[in-house]
């Protein structure tokens, strides 16, 4: 009875919107993407309105703003990555600090100090461990209080977690702290994606998103320069200023999405049309009386007004909102259950790539390796990756989807496979029994092609990642969801990635560790298999979706993943849903 309401508001609600005054809903021809964000005034002044030019920096510039969230999840990836070999980080929380009153305190560690493997995946995984739980509170604060104060909501709750990690001095606050920022960052990485994804024009959506990836990278990058600043210091600022500085980027976010419109499809959602239209045309820069902010309103309505039809009664209920992303068979492919496993398995793959090994115990891993200027290493890493996203902003305009991930996949796995071999042939190779200048035993010495066979290999490594499946696997995300259980579905996919993010970081200590496993550099024989297990499942499952509208997304998924590129979308989206339509066509006849 609730969604028979519901679904009748929305009608009545559509019917007097567009007919409460002379106004005619535009032609019914297919509008181009060029047409839909401003960029022909010819048809707009057919009612005897002009419609300004837009000016795309503007819109732009809000989406781009919104995906600078992405910098909290960069910094405290790359942060901790060095925290965590700072010498006085451990001693203190290994209780061997020295008094720094004494005579001659020392200035650095013992060479042979570091945390052991299962407290730097304590540290490492408690955050990720927040994250899953925050990606989930996310999509519910997105669904009831609306996609900007869910945003608001988190950078409060992240801005918690980092005062809690700056004043500690023992692992239970630090683990509390991380756990707690864990929440922020898990919220905002979930409604992030999903506010990108519903305000951005159709042909910068994959650009848009990028940024947010962008957004990560340059995080990774600031956080490496800071602990490389901070890595000597012999006291707590050696680690609070790292931690803390994470304060900055939250408060800019925080009191800038302030200014920033709701998502018009949260309007629609909410039956608040006139918002709706209000926040569309300030997205695409255009007069609210616009011929292409209302054909794109008219869709947006009509596309969730027919899946409001199509849904069974209590999916508007809390639970049955969860429950509705698994309505369906899974073969049918455009049934909820298949893209919400289609978007958790693109985000796992994600994951299991090896990108987190790098960023979370890079630093440690190398000196493990006996490199020398480890976090000089990490700075390096850490600027291809800045580098080669901005690169993406390109490959995600002019190629395809599936293209990019395959082809990615195969890239990172030879690159993996690369360093793996290298180190395995290190290994097997005859030894020279005379120790070296630095008393090093001949197992722990490292020769310099080896040392650049890694260093070669991680560094192409990340610039096809940060070119493929670093943008490419959130743009899939936030596309392939309809209006409907769009949060929580970008909402289950993004705990899913957290959830990855959580095992690999328990998981990889033990598995790289000479007190453990000491699989060493081979273990990016698994990272490398892992792709070219990604490179399978997007041939098969992943639809190609460059350059549709969210509601032209929906119905790719009458055609099988392989025939996707050359499918066309119809005419006029609204059109498709002629049962819903012909009720309004008859009324403004």
């Amino acid at each position: 009875m609730a969604t028979a309401t519901r679904q009748s508001s929305l009608k009545y609600g559509l019917d007097t919107h567009f007919s409460a005054s002379t106004r005619k809903i535009p032609e019914q021809r297919a509008y181009s993407h060029q047409e839909s964000i401003g960029g022909d005034s010819s048809n707009q002044a057919s009612n005897g309105r002009h419609a300004k030019p837009l000016p795309t920096w503007k819109a732009l510039g809000i989406c781009a703003f919104a995906g600078f969230g992405g910098i909290l999840f960069g910094y405290d990836t790359g942060y901790i990555n060095g925290v965590m070999a700072m010498p006085f980080f451990e001693n203190l929380y290994l209780q061997h600090t020295p008094s720094l009153a004494a005579p001659g305190a020392p200035r650095a560690a013992p060479a042979w100090f570091r945390l052991p493997g299962k407290d730097k995946s304590l540290i490492v995984g408690l955050l990720s461990a927040g994250t899953c739980v925050g990606s989930i509170l996310g999509s519910d604060a997105a669904d009831y209080l609306g996609r900007r104060a869910a945003m608001i909501i988190a950078c409060v709750v992240f801005i918690w977690g980092v005062v809690d990690q700056t004043v500690s001095v023992h692992m239970d606050l630090l683990g509390r702290g991380r756990f707690e920022t864990g929440l922020g960052m898990g919220m905002v990485s979930t409604v992030i994606i999903l506010y990108l994804s519903e305000i951005s024009p159709a042909p910068f959506r994959g650009v848009m998103v990028a940024f947010y990836q962008l957004s990560i990278t340059l995080g990774l990058l600031i956080s490496a320069c800071v602990n490389l600043g901070t890595r000597d210091i012999w006291n707590k600022g050696s680690y609070r200023i790292p931690i803390s500085l994470q304060l900055v980027w939250a408060v800019i976010l925080a009191v800038g999405l302030i200014f920033l419109p709701e998502s018009p499809r949260w309007y629609v959602k909410q039956g608040k049309l006139d918002r709706a239209q209000t926040a569309l045309a300030r997205l695409r820069c255009q007069p609210e009386d616009a011929d292409s902010v209302r054909a794109e309103l008219h869709d947006i309505v009509a596309s969730y007004d027919h899946e409001m039809s199509m849904s069974p009664p209590g999916t508007d209920t809390y639970w049955g909102s969860w429950a509705n992303c698994f309505r369906g068979p899974w073969k049918q492919r455009g049934s909820n259950v298949r893209r919400t496993l289609l978007a958790a398995a693109v985000q796992m793959f994600q994951q299991i790539s090896g990108v987190n090994f790098i960023f979370y115990f890079g630093t440690a891993f190398f000196k493990q390796q006996r490199f020398d200027n480890v976090f000089v290493i990490v700075v390096v890493m850490s600027a291809i990756n800045v580098g080669s996203t901005i690169v993406s902003f390109y490959l995600v305009n002019i190629c395809r989807r599936r293209t990019l991930l395959m082809a990615g996949s195969v890239a990172m796995a030879v690159c993996q496979i690369a360093v793996a071999v290298a180190a395995l042939i290190w290994k097997g190779s005859p030894r020279n029994e005379t120790p070296d200048v630095r008393g090093l035993a001949p197992s722990e010495r490292q020769p310099a092609w080896t040392f650049w066979t890694t260093m070669t290999g991680v560094g192409v490594y990340l610039f096809f990642y940060a070119t493929t499946w670093g943008p490419g696997a959130w743009i899939i995300t936030g596309e392939i969801f309809p209006l409907q259980v769009r949060a929580r579905g970008v909402g289950l996919a993004t705990s899913t990635n957290w959830l990855w993010n959580t095992i690999i970081s328990f998981l990889t200590p033990v598995l790289v560790d000479s007190d453990h496993w000491n699989l060493g550099p081979t273990v990016f024989l698994i990272w490398g298999g892992a792709c070219l297990l990604g490179c399978a499942f997007t041939y098969w499952f992943v639809p190609e979706t460059k350059g549709l509208t969210l509601e032209q997304v929906d119905l790719i998924f009458e055609v099988s993943a392989r025939k996707s590129s050359s499918w066309v979308p119809p005419e006029h989206m609204a059109r498709r849903y002629s049962t819903c339509l012909r009720k309004y066509d008859s009324a403004l006849k």
